[in-house]
């Protein structure tokens, strides 16, 4: 037999070295294609079980509070009817003990005034105690709101006791309704058997206290989806957790075999390989995402605080210290009190951490902090719990706006309106000058007549005391209405700080209008007070109101130049509507052009040739400050009117009564 040649070998040991690892190949690829398959139908399922038991974790969720809503809305029912005196509460306690009988979950409704005493009681029997919780639940509900209570253990079962406020017709709380839900018999009751079947449904306090649950097997090591049923139920979670399935170790040893044999190590190989490059992915992410939020931090102009409990700081960004003056490393770790803070609000800022530890929620307000170099700083605070990743409360975080440029221009604005307000008194006592040098005759000529009459009677002999006396009374009545004149126009032009007080407004109009009778006169109209029953008292600054109304006064004077010299005459109405009182000013003269009626009350906008558009607009600041209103309305057949509204400062009532029992006093002169 021939002897094959070297390279032949080597030829067929090369082609048997292929044949034998082309099977090898072949099972390799067969084996890694069944791998894929099972691995890709594993996931399916996984992802269809995790898809449906959260379908069905919603599902139950929102059965259980439909349910527990329509409780809350049968009791909100019965309250309402309850709170009606007209209507027997027979009848409201009889559908309650029915709704205890047709709700399996619901142990009873009992019906308690505030203090606490039992009112009624469905179904009757002994009523247990209130414990610590129900009370809590009785105390927010007695401030207007359905509450729940925590849950509490009674006999082998968790209770939960719903409350709702009882109001009557004047919307006080006169009482509460509470009704005791089983948590185990809602869910008993209202859990579908398909559901039991597959799922164990739990009711669970975060610390994994098991309040109620409905389990038709025993569930070890299963994922199970978990929400939060608060509200209504605070700090409780639902569960539903699938039951413990056959694996099928037997039907998938033989693949399960072949595939960790065959596959070891391209499997090995591949996880590391695929370890490696996620790593690398997450690094460079990482690092992509603390460059990022590196360059938001450092380009925020919002000053960013965190905190803990004991109000340690944790955090502050850069703009934060550039706020105060500090730099990072000096404040991260400081401790109440903190450098920063203003000394005079020390006790005040504990006092609010200390408050917002008790009840943890978002909040904002404005407060003063001290910058490094000593100096003041108005800011805006908005802090919010602060959660770590385990879904625990350690701390606030806050985001701080410096607001004191804004603080500067509303002083500055405010500073501006009151010299505005102050310069509308100028100009109108200015033009009133010669009007009011006139008045002042009056009463100086008559001291001057009764001083000369007094020395007449002095030369006698034997004088008349009565006469004399007579005489010197009526000298000072006149000098008291000189002095009077005065200090009216002193406090009117006088600039100061608003005070409200206790005022009779009727009485402030009746004197306004005294004092404007001069400038009618002058100008050849009338001023008539049409109704201004006494007892309308206010809480307004009277001088602020005097200006008011000598400013429309003088303004419905002056719109009647044109009319003939009868025709001119302007009205004042003093009027009660329910609990505020509306004063109008009103006129003959030719109205406001159309065009002219929405720009009326607008700054610098006049119908008057030499006027400066600031005295309506003045005249609203003021009644605002009041938290009253000013409006214009056209008149009935022609001329303008011009109203203003104030609370009373009375009840209503009381206010009417008066004003009905009193006389209106009517004025007219010109």
């Amino acid at each position: 037999m021939p002897v094959p040649s070297p390279s032949r070998r080597a030829g067929s040991f090369r082609g048997e070295g292929l044949a034998a690892s082309a099977p090898i190949a072949a099972i390799a690829v067969m084996v890694g294609l069944i791998g894929l398959f099972l691995w890709i139908v594993s996931q399916d399922r996984r992802e269809d079980q995790q898809v449906k038991l959260v379908r069905d974790t919603l599902w139950i969720e929102q059965t259980l509070r439909f349910q527990i809503g329509s409780h809350q809305d049968n009791l909100l029912r019965l309250a309402a009817e309850l709170g009606v005196d007209s209507l027997p509460a027979a009848p409201v306690m009889a559908r309650a003990r029915h709704m205890v009988a047709n709700n399996a979950e619901m142990l009873r409704i009992a019906w308690r005034d505030t203090g606490g005493k039992t009112l009624g009681l469905a179904p009757a029997g002994a009523q247990p105690g209130i414990s610590q919780a129900q009370a809590d639940a009785l105390g927010r509900a007695n401030r207007g709101h359905p509450a729940w209570s925590e849950p509490q253990p009674r006999d082998g079962d968790y209770l939960s006791t719903l409350v709702v406020p009882v109001f009557d017709a004047a919307n006080r709380v006169t009482g509460t309704l509470e009704a005791e839900i089983s948590l185990g018999s809602l869910l008993a009751a209202h859990v579908p058997w398909w559901i039991a079947e597959h799922y164990q449904v739990t009711l669970a306090r975060l610390d994994g206290t098991v309040l109620a649950r409905k389990s038709n097997a025993v569930v070890e090591g299963h994922a199970a989806h978990t929400m939060s049923f608060d509200p209504p139920l605070h700090g409780v979670f639902l569960s539903l957790s699938p039951y413990r399935e056959e694996s099928g170790l037997l039907e998938h040893t033989l693949v399960a075999t072949i595939v960790g044999l065959a596959l070891l190590a391209i499997v090995n190989l591949w996880m590391q390989h695929r370890h490696a490059r996620r790593r690398l992915l997450a690094e460079h992410a990482l690092r992509r995402e603390q460059a990022f939020r590196k360059a938001m931090e450092d380009s925020s102009t919002v000053g960013q605080r965190a905190r803990d409990l004991e109000s340690r700081l944790l955090y502050v960004n850069p703009a934060f210290c550039r706020m105060v003056g500090w730099e990072r490393d000096e404040l991260i770790g400081q401790g109440p009190p903190l450098p920063y803070w203003e000394r005079d609000l020390v006790s005040e800022t504990m006092e609010r951490h200390h408050r917002n530890r008790q009840s943890p929620r978002a909040h904002s307000f404005e407060t003063v902090f001290r910058r490094r170099d000593g100096s003041p700083i108005d800011v805006m605070v908005y802090e919010a719990p602060l959660i770590d990743a385990d879904g625990r409360h350690i701390g606030w975080m806050a985001s701080i706006i410096d607001i004191s440029e804004r603080k500067r221009a509303e002083a500055q604005a405010s500073q501006q309106a009151d010299k505005l307000q102050q310069t509308g008194r100028l100009i109108t006592m200015g033009e009133m000058a010669s009007t009011l040098a006139h008045e002042l005759n009056q009463p100086l000529a008559a001291v001057a007549s009764y001083a000369a009459g007094c020395l007449n009677l002095l030369r006698h002999d034997d004088p008349d005391r009565g006469r004399l006396a007579a005489i010197m009374e009526n000298l000072a009545a006149q000098n008291r209405r000189a002095g009077q004149i005065i200090r009216r126009v002193h406090d009117f032009v006088r600039k100061r700080e608003p005070q409200l007080d206790t005022c009779d407004l009727s009485r402030i109009v009746r004197e306004t209008v005294d004092f404007c009778l001069a400038d009618a006169r002058k100008s050849g109209a009338r001023i008539v007070v049409r109704r201004a029953p006494a007892g309308l008292t206010v809480r307004a600054d009277r001088v602020l109101i005097e200006q008011v109304l000598v400013n429309l006064i003088r303004n419905a004077i002056e719109a009647m130049a044109a009319c003939e010299p009868g025709m001119r005459c302007a009205t004042v109405d003093v009027d009660l509507d329910g609990g505020r009182v509306i004063v109008s000013v009103s006129d003959n003269g030719p109205g406001i052009e159309p065009e002219m009626i929405e720009r009326i009350f607008m700054p610098f906008v006049t119908t008057k040739a030499s006027g400066m558009g600031m005295g309506l607009n003045i005249c609203r600041s003021i009644m605002e400050l009041h938290k009253g209103n000013l409006w214009f309305e056209a008149g009935q057949e022609r001329g303008a009117v011009f109203l203003f509204s104030l609370a009373l400062a009375r009840p209503a009532g009381e206010a009417a009564a008066e004003a009905e029992g009193e006389p209106g006093l009517a004025r007219i002169d010109g």
